[in-house]
């Protein structure tokens, strides 16, 4: 995102971009004003259709009332063969609606999102994290739920705390942090290792090589066991890297590069049922046995900006989508007149950089927590026109809402199309990064390691779990037992897995050799989806098959008969470059029932070029302090020196 007319002068009389351009902007604590887009653009002052609209009456607020923002810019100062760059965190009073009031909230700088670092890929980048975070956690936490089931229309609708209780423990939690740059290859001891938090007054200091092509990161809070609070509170922000390929391409930039950084909240109410602004983390706890669902808050942000709109023009634009929801995934379609746009979406990019070509999306464009996708929009068509985009469900008519999944209001925001001269300047190229290469079966290495991962619905602690296995005999073997799954793949060949590790301290850690590539298969036997995420890795997926997951008996945890294969499905088009969330199950409507939505089975090679001790876990907030193992990437030779293993 290149600063815009707002972001160029700081009020001392110097100009950013000559300072940029000079290598000697301050870097360091220094940041461009946060402002809305096209603050001075000739769009803005132009006549655009669209306007307000009154969202759900028991959610309070106006919907598109407020112009989108573009988050302040970040960029880092030269210091010999490295950047600099210090970040403090901070507390602080966020407007996130115009009709509501302000929100404390737990920042980067003092905005929320955090602001936008750019850097430029293969420069080492060295940030110091300053911790300067003060009170305690600016978010209530409370759940409610029903001894007979889940209800058809969840509190968590709406906001307030009516009919529920607080949760234990997290009203006084003080602001301890550890900073993960999510996707950023870097070293055990600069990723932000969970355990590692910096107090108040402290500071996490992190190298980062950036050894990566020109993508969108994003960095968060990653503190072990309430990284569901912390980030939920407001520690996200993105980064940006940019590389002489991606100039190359001349795709549109300034103004019509803009972030979309998704997310979704829920607020207090006084007495009267006015909304306070104060943060709510409000989840169902569901039956007897308490099982809690995923969040899912009914407010939906764009930016910090509570159902924004964004004035465009009937042009090209360059989006870069990112979900930081807690758990909520992102099943995004554009709609004009109510109907959705077909191809709307042209997807150029993933979690990590640009694809070969430019692929367009034939229906909704599925994001979960974590992912990342950059996309194309033209505009050209719809001149003088206001267009939605909007979450969906599948088997929901998009635009409509559905309170018992979550989605009272579906509205996202509003794009305003000035009525003016299409402006057709820009091309969609027909190729994209010449050094980006799709991996294939006949690409990996013989004898490359295989590891099995199961995601395996609640156990006896009423928790989704995260299963290591291993290949064993069957032979000598009763089924069911609790952690043998057997597998029956497309051939009818049978593999039997033995459960070695499902907790966080389970024994030994995963452990890869640096420079290794593996294959990871993630068979998800859970009725709900769940986003998988690697530390000190990338990969790329190979393949997704439906399975018939019926065979496992989810009491005895373990299988009475094989799950077995029952068709080849399609990757999506974010999921054919480089990743480091990839979903594991269905991203469609969950069905009721003993067995849910079919089972997945995805299949990723991944690739380890660093060192150091990390994780792997379900990207899911509310699950990422049970869905969590350790993983450990050491020097090839460390592994076998001395003839140890």
């Amino acid at each position: 995102m290149e600063p815009t007319h707002a972001e160029e002068n700081d009020g001392t009389g110097l100009n950013r971009r000559d300072l940029i351009r000079a290598g000697t902007i301050v870097g360091l604590g220094a940041l461009v004003t946060s402002v809305p887009l096209f603050a001075k653009s000739p769009a803005a002052a132009a006549a655009a259709p669209g306007g307000p609209e009154p969202s759900a009456p028991e959610l309070k607020l106006t919907k598109f009332k407020d112009p989108l923002r573009i988050p302040p810019v970040l960029r880092p100062r030269e210091h010999g063969g490295h950047d600099e760059l210090t970040v403090r965190l901070r507390t602080a009073d966020v407007t996130v609606h115009s009709e509501l009031p302000p929100v404390t909230m737990w920042t980067y700088e003092g905005a929320y999102p955090g602001p936008t670092i750019e850097t430029v890929s293969g420069r080492p980048l060295r940030v110091a994290w300053e911790n300067q975070l003060t009170g305690s956690i600016p978010v209530t936490a409370v759940d409610f739920g029903q001894a007979k089931g889940p209800l058809p229309d969840p509190l968590s609708n709406y906001p307030g705390t009516e009919g529920c209780q607080e949760v234990a423990g997290v009203s006084a939690l003080a602001p301890w942090a550890a900073v993960h740059l999510h996707g950023m290859l870097t070293g055990g001891g600069n990723d932000g290792w969970m355990e590692n938090l910096i107090a108040p007054g402290e500071v996490q200091l992190s190298a980062y090589p950036n050894k990566q092509a020109a993508t969108t990161l994003w960095y968060h809070d990653h503190t072990h066991h309430v990284s569901r609070f912390s980030v939920f509170a407001g520690l996200a922000g993105m980064f940006v890297s940019r590389n002489a390929e991606e100039r190359a391409l001349n795709l549109p930039k300034g103004e019509q590069d803009v972030p979309l950084i998704l997310a979704d909240r829920n607020f207090a109410a006084d007495a009267s049922g006015a909304l306070t602004g104060r943060l709510l983390h409000k989840v169902e706890m569901v039956g007897a046995q308490r099982l809690m669902r995923a969040h899912a808050g009914p407010y939906t942000l764009v930016n910090g900006v509570v159902w924004p709109y964004l004035k465009v023009e009937p042009r090209w634009y360059r989006f870069r989508i990112v979900n930081t929801a807690n758990s909520r995934m992102y099943r995004l379609m554009l709609l004009a007149d109510g109907r959705p746009v077909a191809g709307a979406f042209q997807v150029i990019g993933g979690d990590q950089g640009l694809l070969d070509k430019p692929v367009p999306v034939d229906g909704a464009l599925n994001l979960s927590p974590g992912e990342r996708a950059e996309v194309l929009v033209d505009f050209s068509a719809f001149r003088g026109q206001a267009l939605k985009l909007v979450n969906t469900l599948q088997g929901v008519t998009p635009g409509a809402s559905d309170k018992r999944n979550d989605l009272l209001e579906p509205d996202v925001m509003q794009f305003r199309v000035v009525d003016r001269k299409p402006n057709t300047k820009f091309t969609l190229p027909a190729a994209l990064s010449p050094t980006f290469k799709r991996v294939t079966d006949a690409d990996l290495p013989q004898g490359h390691p295989t590891r099995w991962i199961v995601v395996a619905g609640p156990g006896s602690g009423n928790l989704p779990e995260l299963w290591e296995m291993e290949e064993v005999d069957a032979a000598g073997l009763t089924f069911p037992s609790a952690g043998i799954v057997q597998v029956q793949d497309a051939q009818g060949a049978v593999k039997t897995l033995r459960r070695t590790a499902m907790a966080y301290d389970d024994g030994n850690a995963l452990t890869a050799s640096q420079h290794g590539v593996e294959v990871w298969k993630y068979l998800n036997l859970a009725a709900a989806p769940h986003p998988m995420h690697i530390h000190l890795a990338h990969f790329q997926v190979l393949s997704r098959e439906n399975y018939d997951v019926t065979g496992f008996d989810r009491v005895a945890r373990g299988s009475t008969r094989p799950v077995a294969f029952k068709a080849a499905s399609v990757l999506e088009a974010h999921e054919l470059g480089e990743k480091d969330v990839i979903r594991v199950g269905t991203a469609g409507q969950i069905t009721p029932g003993p067995n849910g939505t079919p089972g997945e089975l995805v299949t990723v090679v991944v690739r380890f070029p660093v060192v150091g001790r990390g994780v792997h876990h379900c990207h899911m907030l509310e699950h990422e302090q049970h869905m969590v193992r350790p993983l450990v990437v050491s020097p090839a030779a460390h592994l076998h020196a001395g003839g140890h293993h």
